[in-house]
């Protein structure tokens, strides 16, 4: 035969039980939201800098100023710098880029080409570039790093929609030939870069 006394006893023991499993949920469910949510784009660009093995900040970097922010940062997968023999007989010193570029901790991925232009192979957005002469900075043996004003949107509204500046850094190869050669003939020469996109903040 149950007391009274024993039955408050249980009753007290099962609210007790009932109280902590609904607290366990909350932190849980808590818990799951905070891991579930994206990071702010700002954390976010700053992880692929460093990924991408740029330690303290944009410093050094061409970049745009103050009132930007990077949005996000990607690396040539294969990519080549083609150089035009002109009529002289020397190899013009502008190039026509051909590269595949793949997003830092994403698989996300951007056809770089001709204009300059970058294609999101996401969604078809694209960007025009020109470079900011006053930005270069010179590397030996390499192609230089660039800053880069969006001059022109094209295609569907989408990745790149909002990107202002590019710049391109961490540079191998892409260097011109050398010597004398055919007016029409042209050379490509592999190079690697990462490339930095901005957005305004």
């Amino acid at each position: 035969m149950i007391t009274r006394a024993r039955l408050r006893r249980r009753l007290r023991l099962a609210g007790a039980g009932v109280a902590a499993a609904v607290a366990l949920g909350v932190a849980v469910v808590t818990t799951t939201a905070a891991q579930a949510a994206p990071p702010p784009p700002e954390a976010a660009g700053t992880a692929e800098l460093q990924a991408a093995g740029v330690g303290g900040g944009s410093g050094g970097i061409p970049n745009p100023g103050p009132g930007f922010r990077i949005k996000s940062v990607y690396k040539v997968t294969s990519g080549t710098q083609t150089y035009a023999c002109t009529a002289a007989g020397t190899w013009d010193t502008k190039s026509t880029p051909e590269a595949q570029l793949r997003r830092y901790l994403s698989r996300d991925r951007i056809h770089h080409y001709g204009g300059p232009r970058w294609t999101s192979e996401k969604d078809g957005s694209t960007i025009v570039g020109a470079v900011r002469a006053d930005a270069t900075v010179q590397k030996p043996g390499t192609i230089p790093w660039l800053l880069l004003d969006v001059t022109a949107h094209e295609g569907p509204a989408g990745e790149l929609s909002a990107v202002t500046n590019i710049s391109r850094i961490r540079t191998t190869g892409g260097v011109a030939p050398t010597g004398t050669c055919t007016t029409g003939q042209t050379q490509a020469v592999p190079y690697t870069a990462d490339y930095i996109f901005w957005t305004k903040r």
